[in-house]
């Protein structure tokens, strides 16, 4: 059992996987309340899946980047688990996990967090091989520089602030609950790196921060 663990922005989202099945997933508005709220969360997923911490196999975390706070609260408690009950750990980015969420297309996709500030931060990916590729690194850019660098037609998917984000006729914007990251994503892509041997040392894995 798998159990994975994002609470780099906002929103964040848990998981439980048992590699064929997602057994359980909660989404949650997390806000500034990452540190109270999480072990809460995953305790009551424990006991409503009739799960401990002694049936988990691996522990998935995202990485970020996102919050300063949420990432660090996140993928402190999931290096605790990993060494606390040995198991393996698997780290995955923030626009990794949203961007494998979405369908298939032939224009690129812009995935998004809100980055404070009136910035965003983002980076730009590319169907191929049956898979979202990240053509980009983060970036970190006002909602109006983002805007002017969306040059072609694209698909625009994450924490859009639609009041600050002009959105030209040449985006495509996808239903509101493709916007949201949720951690049964971010279970799925573990579980494929788990498969593979592709994991992370808890003594040497670190947060990523945009700037």
């Amino acid at each position: 059992m798998l159990l994975a663990i994002d609470t780099a922005t906002a929103r964040a989202s848990i998981a439980l996987h048992d590699g064929q099945t997602l057994r359980s997933e909660c989404t949650w508005e997390a806000t500034q309340r990452h540190t109270t709220t999480l072990a809460a969360h995953i305790a009551q997923m424990f006991e409503t899946s009739a799960v401990t911490s002694a049936d988990l196999t691996a522990v998935a975390v995202c990485i970020g980047p996102g919050s300063h706070t949420g990432v660090r609260v996140g993928v402190a408690l999931a290096k605790g688990m990993a060494i606390s009950c040995q198991l393996p750990l698997i780290g995955v980015s923030t626009l990794d996990i949203l961007a494998s969420a979405q369908p298939a297309d032939d224009k690129p996709l812009y995935a998004v967090f809100a980055a404070g500030r009136k910035r965003a931060g983002y980076a730009r990916y590319r169907w191929a091989d049956g898979l979202w590729r990240a053509e980009t690194e983060v970036a970190v850019v006002s909602w109006d520089e983002l805007s002017a660098r969306i040059v072609e037609p694209a698909v625009l998917v994450g924490e859009i602030e639609a009041v600050a984000l002009p959105v030209p006729a040449s985006i495509t914007l996808p239903a509101p609950a493709c916007h949201l990251r949720r951690a049964g994503f971010l279970a799925d892509l573990a579980w494929g790196r788990l498969r593979a041997g592709d994991i992370d040392d808890p003594a040497t894995l670190q947060p990523l921060y945009a700037r």
